[in-house]
């Protein structure tokens, strides 16, 4: 294991706010058992509808991340007037948020905590991650969880974030109420997602022809074609799913990097 990235203890305040995942009562971090030093509070649907193909999924995911090398630096200019444009404060818990590089973006005074089921993510911070991140050196609040079991108790952050992940859960909707649970009410939930057909509604043509090539090119034997997330909500149907969870859209920004294809939404649990 990288030794920059060990598991350090958490928080006193996440400490104080953990709770069990399934029946939701306090709980304290001895009550969880643990995966390379980090809580481990994972719950799977492993009987539901669906399980497989979110486990292959998650699979597919983790190995590619193993293996990214990304532009971090472009990255980070490309992501920096989202957060902009929609302010991240207070209390904030990043859903699937990895080894924490949203603490790039916020205001000092911030309390972050991040969970995500790839329980070994911080083994796979790269060089070139740390070096584009400085946040990546400083410690990290984190917790091996789902997002359909978060394991928080009511009302405890003032922002729950989501970005690039929705369209990976096995069940967005169960994500959105927990979200909704753990947020405070003057809380935020900020979703940041592709959609399908983008700003206007519309799959541009170079789109089109990949997912209309897509299925023959996987039934032909090209694997890595496969397209590994739950769903791909257009941006009526994110916003659909975000009314029938509990909550308000009260802003909209679509991020210049992707040409009108990819939109955070701030929501206001109703």
């Amino acid at each position: 294991m990288n030794q920059q990235f060990r598991i350090r203890p958490l928080d006193s305040w996440v400490a104080a706010i953990l709770a069990d995942p399934v029946t939701k009562l306090p709980a304290r971090p001895a009550e969880f058992r643990t995966s390379d030093g980090a809580i481990d509070a994972r719950v799977f649907l492993r009987h539901s509808p669906g399980f497989i193909a979110w486990q292959r999924g998650q699979s597919f995911y983790e190995q590619w991340q193993k293996r990214n090398a990304d532009d971090y630096r472009r990255e980070i200019e490309g992501t920096r007037p989202v957060y902009e444009a929609i302010s991240v404060a207070g209390r904030v818990l990043d859903v699937g948020g990895g080894a924490g590089t949203l603490r790039h973006f916020l205001p000092p005074g911030a309390e972050y905590i991040s969970i995500d089921p790839f329980a070994d993510c911080l083994q796979h911070v790269t060089p070139a991650m740390r070096d584009a991140y400085a946040c990546l050196s400083e410690p990290l609040n984190f917790i091996s969880a789902c997002a359909e079991f978060l394991p928080f108790q009511p009302a405890s952050f003032d922002c729950v974030h989501m970005r690039s992940v929705i369209d990976h859960f096995q069940s967005p909707d169960l994500a959105l109420f927990e979200a909704r649970r753990v947020l405070k009410p003057n809380g935020k939930l900020i979703i940041g997602l592709w959609v399908d057909g983008g700003k206007s509604g519309k799959r541009p043509l170079k789109v089109a022809l990949k997912e209309f090539a897509r299925p023959m090119l996987v039934a032909a034997g090209f694997h890595r074609f496969k397209d590994h997330h739950i769903f791909h909500p257009t941006f009526s149907e994110l916003k659909q799913l975000v009314a029938d969870c509990g909550f308000r859209v009260a802003e909209v920004y679509w991020q210049p990097q992707w040409d009108g294809q990819v939109c955070y939404l701030a929501a206001e649990p109703r």
